[in-house]
Order: structure tokens, then sequence, then C-alpha cells
């Protein structure tokens, strides 16, 4: 083989590894949820909300993940609260919003967070399980 050949080669090995890694990047990443209003007499301070729908079976998985964690959390669910829902900004289900003392939003999770991401934004809002 020439150099040129092993060159292309190469190349275009490089290429389909970067092509398999965005594409693996992009698949587990969630999209940002735009900012979530929540009402200050809603819930607990510090404290988490999940916004939810009865039609909803991810929120079933975003429900698990936070009886299993251990937290406590008020759960807004549209069909139930829809005028609250509404005024939320809430454009997709499950939004998880975890709250400092403050009722300042430490995180917003759309879709079912994940575990680690979770503790690290209940750890920074002063929420122990």
């Amino acid at each position: 083989m020439s150099d040129t050949t092993v060159r292309l080669i190469v190349l275009l090995a490089i290429v389909v590894v970067a092509i398999i890694i965005a594409t693996l990047l992009n698949r587990y990443r969630m999209p940002p949820h735009p900012a979530v209003r929540v009402d200050p007499g809603l819930g607990e301070r510090p404290g988490v909300v999940l916004f939810t729908s009865t039609r909803c079976s991810t929120c079933k998985e975003a429900i698990a993940l936070l009886e299993d964690v251990g937290v406590g959390f008020r759960e807004v669910t549209e069909e139930l609260e829809a005028e609250r829902f509404e005024d939320s900004g809430v454009v997709a289900v499950p939004v998880t919003v975890v709250l400092d003392a403050s009722g300042s939003v430490v995180r917003t999770f759309a879709g079912v967070p994940r575990r680690s991401s979770l503790r690290g934004a209940l750890s920074r809002a002063g929420i122990e399980p």
C-alpha cells in the first residue's frame, strides 16, 4: 500500500470514530428545559418539585428514582393542577426542580435525572435524603 492510501484509511477511521462518539454523546444528553417558575407557596424549602402528567410513563421512573433516593417531593400533575402547571412554564414532563432554602432553583432536570446528578443538586440545595 502506498503512503497516501494508508493516510486516507487512517483519516477515514478517525472520522468514523468521531461520528460514533458524537452520536453516543447526543443520545444521552437531555435537552435543556426553559426556565421553570415555581410558586413560592408550592412545597417545602429546601425541596424538590416534580412536574408530571398522568399520561407519562417516564414520569413514573422519575417518581421511583426520587422515592429510591429517599427525598420527599411535591408532585404537580398537569391534569390535576392545570393552572399551576401552565403558570410554571413547563413544556414537557417529567421536570424535576431542586430548590434551596431561599426558594431559588438549584437545578432543573428535564426527563429522568441521573442519580449522581440528582444527589449533587440535592447536596447543593442542603437536602439530605
